[in-house]
């Protein structure tokens, strides 16, 4: 079983990676997902968390969009 620190060091490193891996996820069933050992739900491929109710703690950021030269 993870840690909530474990889920959260783990999306850090996505960077912003995380962002696609979270947009290829899809919709998430997070009653379905593991729970870390303070019982909050994440997904663990793109890390995301959930509260012991459903909210989400930690969306991934999106990244800014490169302009076209």
């Amino acid at each position: 079983m993870r840690t909530r620190s474990e889920v959260e060091q783990a999306a850090h490193l996505l960077g912003d990676e995380r962002w696609k891996v979270w947009m290829n996820c899809g919709i998430h069933d997070w009653r379905a997902l593991p729970e870390t050992d303070s019982g909050e739900h994440y997904c663990p491929k793109c890390w995301t968390l959930w509260t012991s109710d459903g909210a989400i703690l930690h969306v991934p950021d999106q990244p800014p969009m490169k302009k076209k030269e």
